[in-house]
């Protein structure tokens, strides 16, 4: 859906946020670490989908806001 110099930037990002995640991760806990993985993408997903597609200019943009919000405080684990 989305191509383009952004969308390289964001798999460079989930990457190195990946690689984080096997580095600190005790191995007997890797199945919750995947479920929760899983559930964040689920959750990001939705935001964005209410974002983009919704009749509420002010829900939309909370949405957006909350999307936003919460990918700025992952690179900041990057970055950190």
């Amino acid at each position: 859906m989305f191509d383009g110099e952004g969308s390289e930037v964001t798999q460079t990002q989930r990457d190195n946020m990946v690689q984080l995640i096997n580095a600190i991760m005790p191995t007997d806990h890797a199945r919750d670490v995947l479920s929760w993985r899983i559930a964040s993408k689920s959750a990001h997903a939705a935001l964005l989908t209410r974002a983009a597609f919704n009749d509420d200019p002010y829900d939309a943009n909370w949405a957006q806001n909350q999307a936003t919000r919460l990918i700025r405080e992952c690179t900041g684990l990057l970055l950190s």
